[in-house]
């Protein structure tokens, strides 16, 4: 994770002695302000802040060392605004990683609609169903819902991707639906590589996991969306790519009562990259500009 990144969130929390009013506050998550935060007092090598289950407070070493932890972080941003203010325009390439399933969610029309504010941009876009580490494999952004973490990669969270679990129509006509998440042990299911053969819903103030045995697996979420329409079995999708199904009653949302866990949808950038323009520019229109939603049709 990025260091400053990282001590940014650290004088968050210290300041709102909260890390969901801080999370909020920069539109991530608990967990990860709770990872930045762990990461930053690894790196510094002393404990700053001390958790109990009602607050968050600074210990002794914590209220000696933040003035200049927030010195640091102030000036590192001031530094960054005039850099950017004297660079060069957005101008060059910027090469994008995503997977089929985002592409049909809106992101790629937020892309689009990237490109067309920025008339001296260039934009490759590689659909890759698969975690990728953008500094590895040469990518500017990769996007991804993958809860996957790199060295020298900072993760920057977008939004939150719900999950529908559904079967068409046919299938439920041979099979009784479920009415629990372990009864799709005795059901065909058909999954995404990303959620994998355990997945996992809340339901009745707990969390509950279940292993399933799909009958198909895949990183496409196309093949699954056309499977479960044919009757194949219950799939878990992305809201976004089932939107259309649903809204058409070709699919039926199932089990209502236990809410499949939604993922972040976060874009991972190289440490080496972040805080050139034209990524820079993109970053601050991905987390800044809401998501368009447009029906799926995939």
């Amino acid at each position: 994770m990025d260091l400053l990144e990282c001590l940014r969130a650290l004088v968050l929390v210290a300041r709102y002695e909260s890390f969901s009013l801080a999370a909020r506050r920069v539109g991530t998550s608990p967990s990860m302000m709770i990872k930045r935060v762990n990461a930053a007092e690894w790196r510094l090598k002393v404990q700053v802040l001390k958790r109990t289950t009602r607050k968050v407070t600074l210990t002794d070493a914590g209220q000696r060392m933040l003035p200049s932890l927030q010195s640091l972080v102030h000036d590192f941003d001031e530094l960054l605004t005039s850099l950017r203010q004297e660079g060069p325009g957005t101008t060059g390439t910027i090469r994008v990683k995503i997977s089929h399933a985002l592409s049909v969610s809106g992101l790629g029309h937020k892309l689009s609609s990237f490109l067309k504010e920025h008339s001296g941009l260039c934009m490759e876009v590689v659909l890759l169903d698969r975690p990728v580490n953008p500094e590895a494999e040469d990518f500017d952004i990769s996007i991804d819902n993958h809860s996957m973490t790199y060295p020298h990669v900072t993760e920057i969270p977008l939004y939150v991707c719900q999950f529908i679990l559904c079967a068409a129509p046919a299938y439920l006509s041979r099979r009784d639906p479920p009415v629990h998440p372990r009864e799709l042990q005795r059901h065909q299911t058909l999954a995404l590589e990303s959620m994998g053969k355990k997945w996992t819903f809340r339901g009745h103030d707990r969390v509950l996991t279940v292993d399933v045995s799909p009958r198909l697996i895949t990183a496409d979420a196309r093949g699954v969306l056309d499977a479960a329409k044919d009757g194949r079995g219950i799939a878990l999708l992305p809201a976004c790519v089932v939107e259309e199904a649903l809204m058409t009653h070709t699919l039926l949302p199932l089990m209502q009562d236990y809410a499949p866990v939604e993922a972040w949808v976060t874009a991972l950038v190289p440490d080496s990259k972040i805080d050139i323009p034209r990524i820079r520019s993109l970053i601050d229109w991905l987390t800044t500009i809401p998501l368009e939603r447009t029906s799926s049709n995939a």
